[in-house]
């Protein structure tokens, strides 16, 4: 079998829209405009439209920090079986539940499957279904009900997900946990509404802590993929030093700082650090991330980022990927904003002269490397 699986999404959210809203993925329900965290952007008919083949699939269980800091929010989420869930069970104990769930909704859908390791992989890709994968956004889940200084708790939970499947994690997200220090990723104008105020409490200056040098290292060995996405500049440092390009490295939805120049995005030293293990950059579909001032349409910031990332690796498309982040409480492209429309980043690099050969790497290739390097 080739290295192109066809089009591949290396960071979106359909399993957080099942649990939060019991939303059934076989059924489309709506698109909205903007940012709408009610908009159905990743279930299986967009994907089927986009022709995307390749889905990791992000189980991400949304920190009680937003709560405590909005009360709006904990009155909104008495409203769904999901965040009833959320206010009742540990973030652990909602990342079983939510993982569960997501296997579910594939199991009765039509031409999807899961895929648990690189050789499952390439059996549902040779049947022609969609694969989807488990990866899992933040550590915190790690840690819920634990010591900050219970690194063989977190190390057991890990090696229960691996055995599940999830072929990586994203250490950070968007408040402090046992693990590493975030980078601010809660746009300015969703931080403060007369209802909530949204204190994420970031400090640029937290790298790994000894429990997160501990958990990345057993990722190592269990070969499950570090995804950097949401750590500081200081703990992505620590996270590729530890590494030490033993297993690829992921940054799975995120900008470059010569667009942006916000510490959640990468800089030079970053993408190079990714290149060297082999790893990849997946390009967030959010204009607030990629370019200031934040625009509507998307498609030229996305182009210019992804060529970003090609010089800083060298001058290769090796370490361009597609880290869409729909459906993860994210306001999307005007002119890409879910997986049915993907099919422009294809008309986009033949337009921009990219070879046939550089596009299939970044449309899905390059993410089926990482897999094949870095996971069971």
């Amino acid at each position: 079998m080739g290295d192109f699986p066809e089009l591949t999404d290396i960071h979106a959210h359909p399993a957080m829209n099942a649990f939060l809203w019991d939303r059934d993925l076989r059924r489309h329900y709506w698109t909205g405009r903007g940012f709408n965290p009610l908009a159905s952007l990743t279930d299986f008919k967009m994907l089927e439209k986009g022709g995307v083949k390749v889905l990791w699939s992000s189980l991400h269980v949304p920190e009680a920090n937003l709560f405590e800091g909005c009360w709006l929010l904990r009155l909104a989420a008495h409203c769904t079986s999901g965040g009833r869930k959320l206010l009742k069970l540990s973030a652990w104990e909602c990342l079983l539940v939510m993982m569960s769930k997501m296997e579910r909704q594939v199991a009765r859908a039509d031409r999807f499957q899961m895929a648990r390791s690189n050789a499952e992989l390439d059996q549902v890709l040779a049947t022609g279904n969609t694969a989807i994968i488990h990866t899992v956004e933040g550590g915190h889940v790690l840690s819920a009900g634990l010591d900050e200084n219970d690194a063989p708790g977190h190390i057991a939970r890990l090696k229960q997900l691996a055995e599940g499947g999830v072929s990586s994690l994203t250490v950070s997200h968007l408040f402090p946990n046992h693990l590493a220090g975030h980078a601010e990723a809660i746009p300015k104008e969703q931080r403060s509404y007369p209802t909530c105020t949204m204190d994420a409490g970031v400090e640029l200056s937290r790298g790994l802590t000894p429990t997160g040098r501990a958990v990345v290292e057993a990722m190592v060995e269990l070969r499950m993929v570090p995804d950097v996405t949401h750590c500081t500049p200081v703990a992505r440092q620590e996270v590729y030093a530890l590494v030490a390009n033993r297993i690829p490295m992921i940054a799975s939805h995120i900008g470059v700082q010569s667009m942006n120049p916000e510490p959640y995005n990468l800089d030079w030293a970053d993408v190079q650090a990714i290149a060297a293990s082999g790893g990849v950059v997946g390009v967030i579909f959010m204009p607030y991330w990629l370019e200031k001032p934040s625009p509507g349409p998307g498609l030229d910031a996305i182009w210019k980022t992804m060529d970003t990332v090609r010089e800083w690796s060298g001058g290769t498309w090796e370490h361009v990927a597609i880290g869409t982040d729909f459906d993860g409480f994210t306001d999307p492209a005007d002119d890409c904003k879910s997986e049915a429309e993907l099919p422009r980043i294809t008309e986009m690099l033949e337009r921009k002269g990219v070879s046939t050969k550089d596009a299939q790497a970044v449309l899905g290739g390059n993410a089926r490397r990482v897999l094949r390097d870095g996971w069971r």
